[in-house]
């Protein structure tokens, strides 16, 4: 089972060993969970150093305080985990 994750910047990666730092979203089968946060994920381009667009949680990025971020987080993790495919479990805060 790999795992979603996000920075408070609202940066979502992926992977078996989870960094310090970042909050767990979600966990399941690698292809479904990947297909699953991309389709409900905003993308935007965070480090301009990039060539492609990063996965966002929405609203994350635009916060302005710990309470926004933690408030973007917790509705979004309360959206998707409504509409979670089998296997995959979201992780509420």
């Amino acid at each position: 089972m790999i795992r979603a994750y996000c920075y408070a910047s609202g940066l979502i990666e992926f992977g078996l060993a989870i960094p310090k730092g970042p909050t767990v979203i979600a966990r399941g089968p690698e292809a479904q969970l990947r297909a699953f946060i991309g389709g409900n994920a905003r993308q935007a381009r965070l480090y301009r150093n990039r060539k492609t667009l990063d996965l966002v949680v929405p609203g994350m990025p635009e916060a302005e305080s710990q309470l926004a971020l933690d408030t973007a987080l917790g509705a979004w993790s309360k959206w998707i985990a409504a509409n979670a495919p089998k296997g995959v479990r979201v992780l509420r805060r």
